[in-house]
């Protein structure tokens, strides 16, 4: 009993604490969540920035690149956001390209010190917390979408609501029949119940906004103690914006305090109230919203670099890129995001492309997706899973997981053809890009898919930078004069089969049907395999030794 009862008056008094103080238990949860990836459930993440993409002028990554290389997956991963609102300014930022190294290594510094000081850090959460419910998601429509059509036949609510003070005034004073205004009460029942729905959910809105409005004034207040953080004084100068959102709104804002709350729903059910006070906020919020867009911009980016600090936490292996104005490409000892534990590998690509080989399941789509992840973090977020990078600023665009569509008609050749068609074109728009390529054209056959291929290859590689896998060892004969050859290879030593490292030139070894063997298929169908595989290559070789007329030939790996 001695032993349990200290536990359990512990156990109570931290339940009472959480039920008391709720903000103290959302920050235990904060410091639990921290240096761990995001858990959140990705609802509406995207909206702040399809509703901005089309009307400003910066380049992001296209839609096809975004789920070819993985990035809702590493956006979830890093999503450890306190607000709704942080994890749409958070997803913006993740798709859109920042031209200026400046501002990238400010915001990476900002992480930096939000890593190192958790006092501060955890003084912004809490200033966040109030916007932590997931309803909040819907102030982005308000301040940049179309916002719903204001109450119609405003003047002829007012009228009402003024009959219904009038008739309520003469049966009180007059002694007229208190039949005529309870009559009049059913008529504001159903006119309330009409409204209801639209009215509800846009007032609360339009509260949340309000709430957003106080949440980055309790944030600029911190300005003068924090002036590293340039969101802060950023915050602070909006003020007077958000004064005149506020003076718009404060009729609704009385409306919706808790404490008034039950004396207003008498009043909007006498007079409409709440539907006259709806109104007139709306009409006048929708001349002023334009006055949030950067105290909404300010707040979930001060959200978001605490959720970027918190994952570089989790993830130290990271660095500040620098940017080169070639068509310079070096990552040293880079990572995948979403391997915690995967085997780093390092390139150098001076004017010159990658064409990387070996077997399936051996890394090589694996090592460009790395790559050209790191190339976007750095140019998007300010840093790179690497011990060093220097990365070209150029927009990356990647063609992996193109599919057949039974709805769209498209095989996968179609598919892909339309890609690469799009390749040429940013290439045409663009002096420089960088292209990751994932078995271009398996979908026909060998002679043809090496002739395409090779001329596809040539051309983008004229240009731009491409890493591209293949089986096709026959292109790292032809391709040689613009790309640097690579390779992954089984190694039959290695517990899995594999070892995951680049390796620099051709690829020399077939390995991939002892891998057959490795994962159970039958001894004769391996053995049969190897037969015929000897049996190819002596052909292969035969022919090789025959020189054929007006064709010369050049040994694999010369210039």
């Amino acid at each position: 009993m001695t032993t349990l009862l200290p536990v359990t008056l512990e156990n109570l008094l931290a339940y009472l604490a959480d039920v008391l103080f709720p903000a103290r238990k959302a920050m235990a949860e904060l410091r639990a969540r921290w240096a761990k990836p995001g858990d959140k459930d990705g609802w509406r993440d995207s909206d702040y920035f399809d509703l901005v993409r089309d009307r400003e002028a910066s380049s992001s990554i296209d839609d096809k690149t975004w789920v070819d290389l993985e990035y809702p997956k590493i956006f979830a991963s890093m999503d450890s956001t306190v607000t709704p609102v942080g994890s749409q300014v958070l997803y913006r930022r993740m798709r859109e390209y920042s031209g200026d190294a400046a501002t990238l290594a400010a915001n990476y510094a900002v992480c930096a010190e939000l890593r190192s000081n958790a006092a501060l850090r955890e003084t912004l959460q809490r200033r966040l917390l109030p916007l932590k419910d997931e309803s909040n998601n819907r102030i982005v429509d308000f301040v940049f979408g179309k916002l719903p059509p204001a109450p119609r036949h405003q003047a002829l609510l007012w009228s009402w609501s003024l009959a219904s003070a009038a008739v309520l005034g003469g049966v009180v004073w007059w002694a007229w029949p208190a039949w005529i205004w309870v009559a009049m009460l059913f008529v504001n029942a159903f006119l309330i119940f009409r409204a209801c729905a639209d009215s509800l959910r846009d007032a609360e809105t339009l509260t949340q906004c309000l709430l957003l409005v106080k949440v980055a004034d309790d944030l600029a207040a911190l300005h003068e103690a924090h002036r590293s953080l340039p969101q802060l004084a950023g915050l602070h100068g909006e003020a007077s914006n958000r004064r005149a959102v506020r003076k718009a709104l404060r009729w609704l804002a009385r409306l919706k305090r808790p404490e008034s709350a039950f004396v207003f729903v008498w009043l909007n059910f006498a007079f409409l109230l709440e539907l006259l006070a709806h109104g007139r906020a709306m009409r006048r919020f929708a001349v002023l919203r334009h006055k949030l867009a950067a105290s909404f911009e300010l707040v979930g980016e001060i959200d978001a670099m605490i959720a970027m600090a918190s994952w570089l936490a989790y993830r130290p292996d990271h660095c500040h890129p620098s940017f080169s104005d070639c068509a310079m490409l070096d990552i040293e000892d880079g990572g995948h995001p979403l391997l915690e534990a995967g085997v780093r590998n390092s390139i150098r690509l001076e004017q010159r492309s990658a064409l990387v080989t070996g077997s399936n399941m051996a890394g090589k789509t694996t090592f460009i997706k790395m790559v050209g992840v790191n190339v976007l973090l750095g140019q998007t977020l300010g840093f790179c899973l690497a011990a060093r990078a220097t990365i070209p600023h150029a927009p990356v665009m990647a063609s992996i997981q193109a599919g057949h569509s039974v709805a769209s008609g498209k095989s996968h050749y179609f598919s892909e053809v339309e890609t690469i068609r799009s390749f040429f074109a940013r290439q045409a728009d663009q002096r420089r890009a960088i292209f990751v390529i994932d078995e271009l054209f398996t979908g026909t056959n060998t002679t043809e898919r090496v002739a395409v291929a090779r001329a596809v290859l040539e051309s983008l590689g004229e240009g731009s930078i491409v890493l591209a896998t293949t089986h096709d060892v026959e292109l790292q004969a032809l391709l040689d004069e613009r790309y640097d050859l690579y390779h992954f290879q089984e190694s039959p030593d290695v517990d899995g089969f594999f070892d995951y490292r680049l390796r620099a030139g051709p690829a020399s070894e077939r390995n991939a049907i002892r891998l057959l063997g490795e994962l159970g298929f039958p001894a004769r169908i391996v053995a049969k395999a190897m037969r015929y595989a000897r049996e190819e290559l002596a052909g292969e070789k035969r022919g090789a030794d025959v020189p054929r007329r007006g064709v010369r030939t050049k040994p694999v790996g010369s210039a």
